[in-house]
């Protein structure tokens, strides 16, 4: 009982800090958030690339932890807490629904919060860079949106002359591409646009965390991760189209995983080359 007792007076001063607690009430959210998504079944790219989003959030902050004590007006910390208020009671009607996309807003609205509790508006340096890293949610299914009628075109051209040069007999009808007795047809979760949010959002999480002095490294971090992305993913459509060859249809179990979880094997990949790429320029820049 008194090592209990013990345990509990060494853990009061932590309750008592403020930092401590705003700390505590940044992972309880970033639970909140991802049990959403994982209860209403969310796809799993979107789900990850929310957890790479808070990740890049944390590190934007790692180096600024002395920084955080929160210091709120009272008008901003009222207003935090009825964000804060607001979206829990609202968690019934986001697990209704399944293809909201107010569940894009879940992120910035949340961190949105914690910059109100911590800071009043005017001294809102600190979460510069949290505050755009999560905006970047929205920003992103916007894109997946606005860009998919060009992003299907695109990628089936690129697919088809990727299976061209390979020495294919392919043809390309929109759309749709067609290989031997199989083929394929690129449509928007295919289309090579998480590939390209992925990396893009690698580059701009860098760019807040890791700034790059000369503005031709920046152009070339961008140029980079959208060449990567485009490329990657054609190398998957091509992969997918030449299961569809298989006899016998023994190829679906290979392009039904590829085509769905799978698929973010590509995402990853293509977000680790952005990564990988933005580094070298990085480390370029500091051996200068």
């Amino acid at each position: 009982m008194s090592d209990r007792i013990g345990q509990l007076q060494r853990f009061l001063p932590v309750l008592r800090n403020r930092r401590s607690l705003f700390l505590l009430l940044a992972a309880l959210l970033f639970g909140w958030n991802i049990t959403i998504l994982w209860l209403t079944d969310q796809p799993l790219g979107l789900q990850v690339f929310h957890l790479l989003l808070w990740l890049g959030i944390a590190i934007s902050l790692e180096d600024q932890r002395a920084q955080i004590w929160p210091a709120p007006s009272a008008a901003s910390f009222f207003a935090g807490t009825a964000i804060l208020a607001a979206l829990l009671s609202l968690s019934p009607l986001l697990l209704s629904l399944q293809d909201g996309y107010i569940k894009y807003l879940l992120l910035p609205w949340s961190v949105l919060a914690l910059a109100l509790i911590n800071r009043p508006i005017g001294d809102w340096q600190l979460f510069r860079a949290p505050l755009l890293i999560a905006v970047l949610l929205p920003l992103s299914g916007a894109m997946t949106v606005l860009s998919s009628p060009i992003q299907n075109r695109l990628t089936a051209l690129l697919t088809w002359a990727f299976l061209y040069g390979l020495g294919f007999q392919t043809g390309l009808n929109g759309k749709e591409i067609s290989i031997g007795s199989g083929g394929v047809v690129v449509q928007t979760p295919c289309n090579g646009s998480e590939q390209l949010i992925f990396s893009i959002s690698m580059v701009i999480i860098f760019l807040l965390v890791f700034p790059l002095r000369q503005r031709w490294h920046v152009f070339a971090a961008f140029a980079g991760a959208i060449v990567s992305a485009y490329v990657i993913n054609t190398c998957r459509i091509v992969l997918l189209a030449y299961f569809t060859t298989w006899a016998d249809r023994s190829g679906m179990p290979a392009f039904d995983f590829f085509h769905g979880h799978g698929g973010l094997i590509f995402s990853l990949l293509a977000a680790g080359l952005a990564g990988w790429i933005y580094y070298q320029l990085l480390d370029h820049e500091l051996t200068a």
